[in-house]
């Protein structure tokens, strides 16, 4: 999927709720919020969404890491 482009002030913020810095406390649930917000713009898919989900409880984990490690293998 495309990266996702802000074209509202609402994208912006949601956008920044991306990107928080993993293992800061809460940064995952954010994260997964956000990630919910541009998913049901159709601005993410239904995977990358599955990996914000699984990440949701825990604040260090990487979400590109774990949406890389559930694609299939030549993928």
């Amino acid at each position: 999927m495309q990266p996702i482009k802000a074209e509202t002030a609402q994208d912006r913020e949601q956008l920044a709720l991306l990107g928080l810095p993993l293992g800061e406390p809460g940064s995952g649930l954010a994260r997964y919020g956000a990630a919910m917000y541009f998913y049901r713009a159709g601005k993410l898919d239904a995977d990358r969404l599955e990996a914000y989900r699984i990440c949701c409880n825990l604040d260090a984990e990487d979400p590109d890491a774990v949406a890389r490690s559930r694609r299939p293998s030549g993928s």
